[in-house]
């Protein structure tokens, strides 16, 4: 996470200060992991709409919980969001191979980018991961609510 090497005589620290950093960035991750998991249990849910608007706060928050420590290090968002997502994804049962392909199909080319993510691409991938992840039956796509019919009614222009 850095382009700074350290002199041998300082890799004891740097390695010592780089491994705490990561201890305490993992601790608040589990804290809020902590905090939002119990939203995402389908059975507390009463609808699928509150499944999708739970899992959308979700991944949105982590996303940005996850490309902070990136602010200086633009290049290194795609790794630190992908992992944190994976362990939102399996946290809550998702199997770890459907979970790569939901993001996968989420991020698209931009997992591959790397300027930063802006505040509406975050978005963009909270709510494409939201609608593909859960139903209150389990695990299946759920249904678009913008979808257009596939034929017009008579008379309609194509």
């Amino acid at each position: 996470m850095t382009d700074r090497i350290p002199t041998p005589a300082d890799a004891p620290i740097f390695v010592a200060d780089s491994l705490l950093a990561w201890r305490r960035w993992l601790e608040s991750l589990a804290e809020r992991f902590d905090h939002i998991l119990p939203s995402l249990d389908p059975t507390r849910a009463t609808g699928v709409a509150d499944v999708v608007a739970a899992r959308e706060v979700a991944v949105a928050e982590l996303m940005t919980f996850a490309a902070a420590p990136v602010v200086e290090y633009d290049d290194d968002w795609p790794g630190w969001c992908e992992i944190t997502l994976r362990w939102l994804l399996t946290a809550t049962g998702m199997p770890p191979e459907q979970a790569q392909t939901l993001i996968d199909g989420a991020f698209g080319e931009r997992l591959h980018r790397w300027a930063p993510l802006t505040a509406v691409e975050i978005g963009e991938v909270a709510d494409r991961v939201a609608r593909d992840v859960l139903s209150p039956t389990g695990i299946v796509p759920a249904g678009r609510v913008d979808n257009w019919p596939d034929t017009w009614p008579q008379g309609w222009p194509s």
